[in-house]
Formats: C-alpha cells, sequence, structure tokens
C-alpha cells in the first residue's frame, strides 16, 4: 500500500505543478502570507556565510531559491516534476530536475557541497532518512539541514504516523488529492537520527494574528 501511496505522491506534483505554480505566485496561501515563507527564509539564512551555498530540495516553483538569492547566497534547487522545474527555470537561477530516489543513489547528482540544505514543506513520503542522509552528504564542515514541515499540534487527531489526503479545498480549481506522511515531533527527531542527523534548533512560528502555530522547523547538522 505504501509503495502505491509514493508513486501517487510523485505523481501529484506533476499533476498539480502548473497550479501550484499559480497560486504560489498570486500569494493565495494565507499561512506562507502569515509568517512560514518568512520564517523559512529567517532560519536557512541564520549562520550563513556571505555568498553562502544552499542547496534547496524539493524547491517547487523556485520562490524560495529566488529570495534566498536575493539576499546574497549562491543556490541550487532540485526537484523530481519536471514541470516544476520548468516553472522554476522562468524565473531565473540554477534549477535541475533531480527524483529524491535518484539523489539517494547517487548523491553527487545533488552538486556541491553546500552550507546548508533546506527542504520547505518537501518532505511528505514515508521515508524520509535516506533523502535527508543524502541531502548531508553533499554538505560542507558545519553545514545544517532545515527542515519546515507541518506542525504536529495543527493537524487532526490521530496523532500518530500515517497517510493522509491533501484535497485542497481551501484552494483555486485545478488540484488534484494528493497523499501525504505525518510524522509526529518524535518520529521527526528519529528520521534524522537515522539520517546521521543531530537536531540543533526547533522553531514554532505563529500567526501573528491568532498566536496559532503555522509551522514547525527543525534544524540539525550532521554527527
Amino acid at each position: 500500500m505504501s509503495d502505491a501511496l509514493h508513486i501517487r505522491l510523485c505523481q501529484s506534483w506533476d499533476a498539480n505543478a502548473d497550479a501550484w505554480t499559480r497560486v504560489v505566485r498570486d500569494g493565495a496561501i494565507p499561512s506562507r502570507r502569515a509568517g512560514t515563507d518568512a520564517a523559512v527564509v529567517e532560519a536557512t539564512l541564520k549562520g550563513l556565510p556571505p555568498g553562502g551555498r544552499v542547496l534547496d530540495v524539493g524547491c517547487g516553483e523556485g520562490w524560495l531559491s529566488r529570495a534566498l538569492a536575493a539576499l546574497g547566497a549562491t543556490v541550487h534547487g532540485v526537484d523530481g516534476s519536471a514541470g516544476l522545474i520548468e516553472s522554476a527555470r522562468e524565473g531565473g537561477g540554477s534549477f535541475d530536475v533531480v527524483s529524491y530516489g535518484a539523489a539517494e543513489a547517487d548523491p553527487a547528482r545533488l552538486g556541491g557541497p553546500y552550507d546548508a540544505a533546506v527542504f520547505n514543506f518537501a518532505l511528505l513520503d514515508e521515508s524520509v532518512a535516506g533523502t535527508l542522509r543524502a541531502a548531508a552528504s553533499r554538505l560542507d564542515a558545519g553545514g545544517r539541514v532545515i527542515v519546515q514541515t507541518v506542525h504536529p499540534i495543527a493537524v487532526d487527531p490521530p496523532y500518530a504516523d500515517g497517510w493522509r489526503q491533501e484535497s485542497f479545498a481551501s484552494m483555486a480549481e485545478g488540484f488534484e488529492p494528493m497523499p501525504w506522511y505525518f510524522r509526529t515531533l518524535g518520529s521527526w527527531v528519529r528520521a534524522l537520527g537515522t539520517a546521521g542527523l543531530g537536531l540543533t534548533e526547533v522553531v514554532e512560528p505563529t500567526d501573528p494574528d491568532t498566536g496559532h502555530p503555522l509551522s514547525l522547523i527543525l534544524v540539525a547538522e550532521p554527527r
């Protein structure tokens, strides 16, 4: 069952590439406006040297790569969706089609070395340790891995690892439903450990109006 859901997850990004590009560029996602975009940019730039090298894994249509580059970073984005990479390249920058499976099999395909690797809502599969390990292997000494993901308390019960479905009901038309894998905070810490990473910082951006958590940001370093 999990293999079938993995395949559907991968296929959904190609199917939704145009719709996703549109809502991102239209600023149509409230949580991003409220703070998740700014939070991941800040977390990635923290401690980055001038002109620091960043790997944007699961870069989508490239907004984060462009935002970091505009602030002085040297950024390379990769994504398994050819449609999303095509959209990313339209805005300029360095982007390649590299699936997570290909990166795990040959981490050199990710390029590098880098000072940081960032996953912005880009680890949605049941198995993530291999992808984290591949990205971490491309870091220079002192490099960091930054993961922004769904905050566990912002999701309906049960509080347990498992597959869920994103219907995109709050979005504009044009989306196909997408399976994604929810994991608890403890599960995230274990995944980082399995990948050879040690957690160094936890950031919990909150909505300035409601005070509710918008996301969870985990910062880790190779052990």
